[in-house]
């Protein structure tokens, strides 16, 4: 499926380019040096003039998603009706103002369902494996018809399919699959915010549940939470569980990032968002990339400083636990939290 591509100056959005496969899909209109609006009139009044002007305005890029147009393709003026994907990419100068837009597209009109679709249809999506819903994922996201061959190699640089929905945008916009079709380079922006919106769904749907009750009641689903939140995060995180004096969570929040090794965090930080929620105790909760269970000496000592922080204004920190890919292991269970305490199960899971 060939993308048409166009660049647009200033805030009339005055046509400087635009690839052949723009000139197939809509006509050639003469378009160089003319204002959009005045190109595609027609479109002015079908949802089309605010996009760019969004864009452009606001700086941030602006997607239209299997939006249908109405319009004239050949000098004759016969109408037709297309479904069109767009987005429009702010560009900007050495000073940082935007100054034009990327515009780029698809007609997907003729565009039908993936194959995979039948056997959801028919058994639902716990038939089929990681690989084949990313697969029916990324189709979804991108139209494209090598979304196999993007998720094969997704999973091969990631690992497995909790490493894909974990990794950054700018990871995913890197990955180049091992086909030659030049639309497969990378992934772009707008599914690799499609794979962030379905992590992010499951993991604001566990958070509630975890909230919905006291910790202490039901560790296995606050662990179970916890290896979704941080099991496949490739660098270090510190997060901190704000819970009231019913045990019941406040607040889930970062409040350190770093390293493949390393996440600094600071006890008076945590000890003021403590107060700032009016928290009675805390979880602290990191992660070990690396998959090293075992907590480190530094581990140990920033536990003691936050429990010695905390103390001085009566809020116990409850647990430290680590995250290590689908193991968790607890400071209080190892007995190293001061003075010795458990919480939760006795045993890593």
């Amino acid at each position: 499926m060939k993308s048409f591509v166009a660049v647009l100056r200033g805030p009339d959005h005055i046509f400087e380019f635009a690839n052949a496969a723009h000139r197939e899909s809509f006509g050639d209109r003469g378009i160089i040096g003319r204002a959009r609006a005045d190109v595609f009139a027609e479109l002015n009044s079908q949802g089309f003039a605010e996009a760019p002007d969004r864009a452009f305005r606001t700086g941030q890029t602006v997607f239209l998603r299997d939006k249908s147009a109405r319009f004239d393709i050949n000098p004759e003026g016969k109408p037709a009706q297309r479904r069109l994907d767009i987005s429009y990419e702010p560009m900007r100068n050495a000073a940082g103002e935007v100054t034009g837009l990327y515009v780029q597209g698809r007609d997907v009109t003729e565009i039908s369902g993936h194959p995979l679709e039948a056997r959801v249809v028919v058994g639902g999506l716990e038939t089929l494996s990681d690989g084949e819903l990313l697969t029916l994922l990324l189709y979804h996201g991108t139209l494209d018809a090598d979304s196999e061959d993007r998720a094969t190699q997704l999973l091969q640089r990631f690992g497995s399919l909790g490493g894909v929905l974990a990794a950054s945008i700018p990871s995913l916009n890197q990955i180049v699959p091992s086909g030659q079709s030049s639309a497969s380079r990378s992934v772009p922006s707008s599914v690799a915010i499609h794979l962030k919106i379905a992590r992010e769904i499951g993991r604001r749907i566990l958070f509630k549940k975890v909230a919905s009750r006291p910790l202490l009641s039901d560790s296995r689903l606050l662990r179970t939470y916890l290896k979704a939140l941080l099991g496949t995060e490739p660098r270090e995180r510190f997060v901190v569980l704000f819970l009231d004096a019913s045990q019941r969570l406040i607040a889930c929040e970062t409040l350190g990032e770093g390293t493949l090794t390393h996440a600094p965090v600071y006890s008076r930080e945590v000890v003021r968002r403590a107060l700032e929620l009016s928290a009675a105790s805390l979880i602290l909760v990191h992660n070990h990339p690396s998959g090293e269970t075992r907590p480190s000496d530094e581990d140990i000592a920033t536990t003691a400083q936050i429990e010695r922080a905390a103390a001085i204004l009566d809020i116990r920190v409850l647990d430290h636990l680590i995250v290590a890919g689908d193991t968790i292991v607890s400071l209080a269970e190892e007995e190293l939290l001061f003075p010795p305490r458990r919480f939760g199960a006795r045993r890593r899971h």
